[in-house]
């Protein structure tokens, strides 16, 4: 790996999540790396080169991390506990590097943005939809198993609605910029639909 690639794209990458792909300059890059434009040149053919490459890092990434922290998580409970607390990270978010702990919902929110001038990335968000579902199921069956939840719940159906929940809070945030707000709903409805499919 060339170290002077790797800083380009980690940089170019967190000022995108922080300000937006189109709001980067090149400029701003190359006060934020402390190289010339002929450094960028000589690593990159523009800037969608960069952003192609921190997204992809960013999503080999995250999927890593998930499947990190399932293999802990072992009720639907702790799955709950987990992304609120997760999520409750956006509010205090600082990364100064790729692997930090990036709150998902920025990455989403440059997606957003970014999706349909590159249509490729819409593959690759599906993809890590389908990953995550698929682990999401199987701790909900561990969880009927348990007997932590009612049998009679449908699984994907519980899945879905979970991961929606998280997508509502994109939206909102996208929309209206209120982070408190929006986290303290998302708490309230990852609670309320626990509550409703938990064995009594």
């Amino acid at each position: 790996m060339n170290g002077t690639r790797d800083t380009i794209i980690e940089t170019a990458f967190l000022l995108f999540l922080k300000k937006g792909f189109k709001a980067v300059t090149l400029t701003d890059l190359e006060k934020a790396v402390g190289m010339t434009k002929g450094t960028f040149y000589y690593h990159f053919l523009n800037k969608e080169e960069v952003l192609k490459e921190g997204v992809t890092r960013y999503y080999r990434m995250l999927n890593n991390r998930r499947a990190e922290e399932m293999s802990r998580v072992h009720s639907l409970r702790e799955f709950v506990d987990l992304t609120i607390h997760n999520l409750e990270s956006i509010g205090h978010y600082g990364a100064k590097r790729l692997d930090s702990d990036i709150p998902e919902i920025l990455c989403l929110s440059l997606m957003v943005e970014v999706i349909s001038l590159y249509p490729e990335f819409k593959q690759m968000v599906s993809d890590t939809k389908i990953s995550w579902m698929s682990k999401l199921e199987g701790v909900i069956l561990g969880a009927k198993r348990a007997k932590e939840i009612r049998d009679d719940v449908d699984t994907s159906i519980l899945a879905k609605n979970l991961l929606n929940i998280s997508i509502g809070l994109i939206n909102y945030i996208v929309m209206h910029q209120d982070i408190s707000y929006a986290l303290s709903s998302v708490r309230y409805q990852y609670e309320q639909l626990y509550s409703l499919v938990k064995a009594r």
